[in-house]
């Protein structure tokens, strides 16, 4: 039910080659591994180049921890190849797209475009597309009000990769890149927290309208007469 810009954002920006490989990019191991190795000749510090497939960051979310060592990198390895085995690709990016943590209390990227746009998935420009891709990597490094100068080169090198890809065209990354932020979070209150029993019968009235696959896939925007005030 995710809109395909919102997919190929993500793609351009954490994993170009998804479609193609098996779990693990070589590709992108090797120029990291060229990269770091040519900083330290050279004496250069600066944060390695990430070389994580989004199926190898789907195996740490649901089965790892986040440590940095040569055991859980191996075994996120294996967990890779093996999902891959296991699940079609739309599967893994759903897995993905749906638990990543994109700052704000967000856990997947519907839950993000609430709470940064006031928005469903559906609704969101090509901006705010670019910036929701560009949190997985450090939602705090591109906070949009504490780091809003990071945030808004960030989303622009994903637009650029966007580009670069072929999703989308030169007018329309210009005309993206030239829009601010734009963040709007969603409020948030005590009501949340007293309204279980309404948002119950919402879903239960929804379910036998529509079904369960409408509920739970069909990416419904859920308008009711709830008054948060």
């Amino acid at each position: 039910a995710i809109p395909d810009r919102v997919k190929n954002a993500y793609i351009s920006a954490e994993d170009k080659n998804f479609y193609k490989h098996m779990g693990i990019d070589f590709l992108a191991l090797s120029k990291a591994a060229f990269d770091m190795g040519e900083a330290k000749l050279s004496g250069r510090q600066g944060r390695a180049r990430g070389a994580s497939t989004i199926t190898q960051q789907v195996a740490k979310n649901f089965l790892l921890t986040s440590d940095r060592t040569i055991d859980r990198k191996a075994k996120e390895a294996i967990l890779s190849l093996r999902i891959e085995r296991a699940y079609p690709k739309e599967k893994i990016l759903a897995l993905y797209l749906n638990v990543i943590f994109l700052g704000l209390g967000s856990y997947g990227v519907a839950g993000a475009a609430l709470g940064y746009f006031d928005k469903s998935v559906r609704e969101l420009e090509l901006h705010e597309v670019a910036y929701l891709a560009a949190l997985p990597k450090g939602p705090n490094n591109y906070h949009p009000y504490r780091q809003t100068e990071a945030a808004i080169e960030r989303r622009n090198w994903v637009i650029e990769r966007m580009f670069v890809n072929g999703y989308i065209s030169a007018t329309e990354a210009e005309e993206a890149k030239a829009k601010d932020l734009s963040v709007r979070p969603r409020k948030k209150g005590s009501y949340l927290a007293a309204s279980e029993y309404f948002s119950e019968e919402v879903r239960r009235e929804i379910l036998e309208r529509y079904g369960e696959d409408q509920l739970y896939e069909g990416g419904l925007s859920i308008r009711t007469t709830l008054d948060p005030k």
